[in-house]
């Protein structure tokens, strides 16, 4: 019974207040989707759909694996999911425009490091922190890093230069917050991009099953 149901992952924390009233706008029925609500579930009336709260970051790979039909998360972390799993059944089905923020590669201000030629040169270890340890090894690889660590944090990765990493790739809601976060975009860098929150189907389940009792609402 459950097989036949469209499985729908929801993430929480802060987006989850701007994509509720996103569904309240389109007048798709969900209850109970808001950060008082322990039990992680929430109801979708009158529609065949389960649907669960989880961890934005861990909604990519749910539906990658098929563990739900139809997910929604920013476009951060669909490319830290596709950068390293290039035949990834995660298909990014649309845009929605909300929680828009902003990936950079930074060095701290008060270091000798501002350019990715400088990284180039390093004769020792580039030490790289981000919560997207896939997204910094592709930038290591990609800007031809000699020899480079990546080490995963969860949170506040801005306070580790230039004392405990070279390089940090983190998201802001405006590029100015990191001139007060004592931060420098590194220039040269091919890593910046622009993120915002979409809406990404299981391509399998896209094929097999019928999920338009969902995408008709967006």
């Amino acid at each position: 019974m459950l097989n036949k149901l469209i499985s729908l992952s929801l993430p929480k924390g802060v987006v989850m207040t701007p994509l509720a009233q996103l569904f309240e706008r389109i007048f798709f029925p969900v209850k109970d989707y808001n950060s008082k609500n322990r039990t992680y579930r929430a109801k979708v009336e009158g529609l065949p759909v389960r649907a669960k709260i989880m961890a934005e970051k861990d909604v990519a790979i749910q539906v990658a694996v098929g563990n739900y039909d139809i997910g929604f998360c920013g476009l951060d972390w669909i490319k830290e999911h596709t950068v390293r799993y290039r035949a990834t059944k995660l298909h990014l089905f649309k845009h929605l425009g909300l929680n828009k923020k902003y990936l950079h590669a930074c060095t701290g201000i008060t270091g000798n490091l501002g350019s990715v030629g400088d990284l180039q040169t390093m004769q020792d270890f580039v030490t790289i922190v981000s919560e997207y340890p896939n997204l910094a090894e592709n930038f290591a690889i990609t800007n031809r890093l000699r020899k480079f660590k990546v080490f995963s944090a969860w949170g506040s990765v801005e306070v580790y230069p230039p004392e405990h990493a070279d390089v940090v790739l983190l998201a802001v809601d405006d590029k100015t917050e990191l001139k007060h976060m004592g931060l420098q975009n590194l220039v040269d860098n091919n890593c910046d991009f622009e993120s915002d929150l979409c809406l990404v189907v299981n391509s399998e389940s896209f094929v097999k099953k019928n999920l338009f009792p969902v995408l008709k609402f967006f």
